[in-house]
């Protein structure tokens, strides 16, 4: 669940931002009229004390001092990053009769934040109210739009996220103004360029109109850093007194370098023949698609892989002036590099080493699976399943990604009812009744039939212990269990999957056996096609095929590479790509964030997810 632990820990350094917004925040002065009051930090009507501490001397107490103590603990318990321990602490404290207090209110939207419930949590600051005799203060009003933001973000209401984040921005500091910045640009980079600049055309304020014409601009030239520079330079001439002009994100002052640090002449290590030659082609051509759509004046050259040694190539390649390369596919080979103690140029490899290793000079980019068998973990657990039932194909690739799973979700808390591996056949009746426990429940009616002696009407039921159900298979496969499963009585069992059970090329007729599966895929197959994708489409067919994702992977490559130097300088960037939403992890790796769906009636629905924010 790699997404999710970056995102509660991206909501917990906002929880700990939001109780340092006080101590951090300006001197208090004279008070003007209209102004809010300023209060003293909560914690340090207690001192030091830890959570055991501030519940002994509740227990000690009574009335308003007793609840005000456990809710400091229940505070200081989510600072903690220990969720069960503050909801046991509120509900000893229990539901107010009336309206909650602001300090009650408070912590019960933490807890729904990091509980992944942000309607609950917006439905608490929603109690929160200010009046003439009882106004907020300064830091009450910016630990409340914090959380809201929080809360809308989680929600997928990124415009009002950032709304929000806007709204309180000429309350902080000037350090905490930059992180704010940083958080109102991540968060509306959430949004496509074109929900963007529609958004910014209906901006009522020219502070909300400017950041979102600034992250519209970010959008539509994210595939060409120097395109994106120019419109950055006229974006300033034209808003020169925006907020965003003094505190303007990292990732945008960093742009003129990464345009200025460009490589003039790139390696592509590709395989041209054998059993990867099919792929190398097809990710060659995604990334000369790429290069001569963005009309690029960098040089490239191809190596083929084949049955050349790859340290032998790299050393050619920088002999010849290549400034980088891109490639190789083939995980022994990124191995092999990655095993190194140093390499004489940056390379992006298009796989990830077998064990694990890394080298400073290798980013891993590929179409690693574990991405999408940790999305399928973190989706399941956060739609609120906690039982699974495995489905799984016969041979390396369901053993492994089966035991990526398992691992997964067992480390997570979840349970793993019951599974079972198949092969390819045409009828999996028998295997989804054994594993529903259909079987038994027609075992029990005829042995009933025998005792009494006489025939009745009889439903088998299935067992009623499974949350979901994975299944791992190609579209073939899942056409026929599918169907199975429904037959068997599990039609009301959500199943999800992976990539691999959608072809992208396929008919309605085709897909109507899917009905119901929840699956993650790439950009490419679910999302709306750029500019590039259908001129890609438009001359190599085989882009809609099962090649789709290589093809994808070839022009993500080529449109990474500029931004690398901004993915390592700044934590939690983000690239849009076409295999996904591409963030740098330890070890040089790139991993993605896939978009999800669901078949309905033949046809591809997206599910809206939350985009994880990385900062």
């Amino acid at each position: 669940m790699q997404f999710y632990r970056l995102f509660r820990l991206d909501v917990l350094i906002s929880l700990l931002f939001i109780t340092m917004l006080a101590g951090c925040g300006s001197q208090p002065g004279p008070e003007q009229p209209g102004t809010v009051k300023r209060s003293a930090p909560q914690q340090n009507q207690y001192g030091n004390s830890s959570v055991q501490e501030l519940i002994a001397r509740a227990n000690r107490s009574d009335g308003n001092t007793a609840q005000q103590l456990r809710i400091r603990a229940a505070e200081l318990s989510l600072a903690n990053g220990d969720i069960s321990q503050a909801r046991s602490i509120l509900d000893v404290v229990g539901e107010p009769a009336g309206e909650p207090s602001r300090a009650l209110a408070f912590v019960h939207a933490q807890l729904q934040i990091l509980s992944d419930d942000p309607v609950g949590a917006l439905r608490w600051l929603n109690q929160i109210r200010s009046g003439p005799g009882d106004p907020l203060t300064t830091d009450e009003q910016l630990r409340l739009g914090d959380l809201k933001a929080e809360a809308y973000r989680a929600n997928r209401s990124y415009l009002a996220s950032a709304r929000e984040r806007i709204f309180f921005n000429s309350l902080l500091t000037e350090d905490q103004k930059q992180d704010n910045h940083e958080k109102i640009f991540s968060t509306l980079l959430s949004l496509p360029a074109r929900t963007l600049q529609t958004q910014a055309e209906k901006a009522v304020t020219s502070d909300l109109r400017g950041w979102l014409s600034l992250a519209a601009m970010t959008r539509r030239f994210q595939n060409d850093p120097v395109q994106q520079l120019n419109a950055l330079e006229n974006w300033k001439k034209l808003w020169s007194s925006h907020p965003a002009i003094s505190h303007l994100p990292a990732s945008l002052q960093l742009l003129s370098q990464v345009v200025s640090d460009q490589p003039e002449s790139i390696a592509l290590f590709l395989p041209l023949e054998g059993n990867l030659s099919v792929f190398g082609r097809a990710i060659r051509d995604g990334i000369l698609s790429a290069h001569f759509q963005a009309d690029g004046h960098t040089r490239i050259k191809l190596y083929d892989t084949s049955s050349n040694d790859i340290l032998t190539l790299l050393a050619s390649a920088r002999a010849d002036g290549a400034e980088l390369a891109i490639g190789p596919l083939d995980r022994d080979k990124v191995t092999e590099l990655a095993s190194q103690p140093s390499l004489p140029i940056p390379v992006l490899a298009l796989n990830r080493s077998i064990d694990g290793s890394a080298n400073p000079d290798l980013y891993q980019f590929g179409l690693a699976p574990e991405d999408e068998i940790h999305q399928v973990a973190t989706q399941a657990s956060k739609e609120g399943h906690h039982n699974a039932l495995v489905i799984y194909p016969a041979g390396d690739w369901g053993n492994r990604n089966f035991a990526t799973f398992r691992q997964q979700w067992e480390a997570d808390g979840g349970i793993i009812i019951d599974s079972a591996e198949y092969t390819n056949q045409r009828d999996y009746s028998d295997l989804v009744k054994n594993l529903l426990n259909v079987d038994a429940s027609e075992q029990r009616a005829a042995e009933l039939r025998r005792i009494i002696g006489e025939r009745f009407e009889f439903t088998p039921r299935r067992r009623q212990d499974i949350d979901f159900i994975f299944l791992l298979a190609n579209a073939s496969q899942a056409r026929g269990i599918n169907p199975t499963l429904a037959f068997f009585y599990a039609e009301d069992i959500p199943v999800y999957a992976t990539s691999s059970v959608y072809e992208y090329s396929d008919s309605k007729i085709e897909s109507i056996d899917l009905n119901g599966i929840r699956f993650c895929d790439i950009p490419w197959k679910l999302g709306e096609p750029d500019t590039t994708q259908a001129l890609v489409e438009q001359y190599w067919p085989a882009a809609k095929s099962q090649l789709a994702p290589f093809f994808a992977l070839g022009v993500d490559a080529y449109r990474l590479y500029p931004r690398l130097q901004q993915l390592r300088r700044i934590p939690g960037e983000r690239v849009f790509g076409s295999t996904g939403i591409l963030q740098l992890q330890s070890g040089n790796v790139i991993s993605r964030q896939l978009i999800w769906g669901q078949i309905r009636n033949g046809e591809v629905t997206a599910i809206p997810t939350v985009v994880e924010a990385g900062r």
